[in-house]
């Protein structure tokens, strides 16, 4: 990996794009690097899923947009993400959120939460995105007794204060359905998936559909304010904009602007996609439709079954970017596939040489 979050000073637009199943199976089209001098009322920095949803939502409200990105469309993590589609409060439940700010904040944010999977499928639809969505159950499991007494009571307590449905599953559930070893209880949910990287250029041909420009492999190498709004220099152009919005995420330069300046700590994960399963391994493991599975380890492991009967599997990666293709850390990960009681071996074997990270 040549871009490392921990320790490089920003993104070059000469780096090449993820070796990786997204980019095996789609080929994003190719925006054009800004070589001029212009002018716009927003500018937005950053072209990944935050940067070019704002660029949708500016352009259907008339506004006159801009988009800048260091590198070409869907380079970070919208290129390199797992595809889940799900509404959630990450490391805090809704109770733990409730208890330590009150009904009324936890209530607002599973609104957001909600509010924006429903923005996605709605622009899906609208837009006839074509972004390989497929819908399915979503299986939290505890990787000990502890997170499944908790899996269990959060689930009741979303049900019964968040309208949240949710099925609790003992291990007995588990085994008898997938023949999952090692899990200790869990909670389904409803959820959904799709080609994270197809979504980035389905994004992409809507924003410029609508009307707003767009640059890529152009990063914004300085941020000046000025009378009448900023200037921003690139490479080789620049935008004089009245607003600005920084949508950089992990892939912020060390040294950029003061609002964002020291506020992301990037994680690496890995993800390794398998040959496709055969109909007797899809039905020896239970993975028969599309269905997504996260665990409740600090640094989660993390699949799902593709459209096209693979399985994707993530996790914790290397802690620095060079050594994300260490044969070592790549182990890590087949080691940690889940094991079937009567097909374990078996998954092992198609485990195919695509390898993702993830910022």
């Amino acid at each position: 990996m040549t871009y490392d979050p921990l320790i490089s000073r920003g993104v070059s637009s000469s780096l090449p794009a993820a070796s990786s199943y997204w980019h095996a199976t789609h080929q994003p089209m190719a925006q054009p690097p800004l070589h001029k001098k212009i002018s716009t009322d927003y500018l937005i920095i950053g072209g990944g899923y935050t940067g070019l949803s704002a660029a949708i939502t500016l352009a259907q409200a008339k506004q006159d947009v801009t988009l800048l990105d260091a590198n070409s469309l869907g380079f970070g993590c919208a290129g390199r993400n797992g595809g889940f589609i799900l509404s959630g409060s990450g490391r805090l439940s809704l109770s733990a959120i409730k208890d330590k700010w009150s009904h009324t904040v936890a209530t607002g944010m599973q609104a957001e939460f909600d509010g924006a999977v429903g923005l996605l499928k709605k622009r899906i639809t609208d837009f006839n995105m074509q972004v390989d969505l497929v819908e399915g159950p979503y299986l939290k499991l505890a990787h000990n007794v502890k997170q499944a007494e908790q899996l269990c009571a959060n689930a009741n307590h979303l049900a019964s204060n968040f309208n949240v449905p949710s099925t609790p599953l003992s291990s007995k559930d588990l085994t008898a359905r997938f023949g999952i070893k090692g899990a200790y209880g869990g909670v389904e949910l409803e959820g959904a998936c799709l080609h994270p990287l197809k979504l980035a250029s389905e994004y992409a041909r809507v924003a410029k559909e609508l009307g707003a420009t767009l640059f890529y492999d152009s990063p914004a190498i300085r941020i000046e304010k000025q009378k009448t709004g900023y200037l921003v220099t690139t490479p080789s152009g620049s935008v004089s904009a009245k607003h600005i919005l920084i949508a950089t995420n992990a892939y912020t330069p060390k040294r950029f602007h003061e609002s964002v300046d020291n506020k992301q700590f990037p994680v690496q994960s890995s993800i390794f996609v398998t040959a496709p399963l055969n109909d007797e391994q899809r039905a020896s493991t239970g993975l028969t439709t599309p269905m997504s599975f996260m665990d409740t380890r600090m640094m989660k492991y993390y699949y799902r079954v593709l459209p096209d009967g693979r399985l994707l599997f993530g996790g914790r990666g290397a802690v620095k970017g060079k050594d994300a293709d260490n044969a070592t850390e790549k182990k890590r990960l087949c080691r940690a596939t889940p094991r079937s009681t009567n097909d374990g071996y078996k998954r092992r074997r198609f485990i195919s040489s695509y390898l993702s990270i993830t910022t």
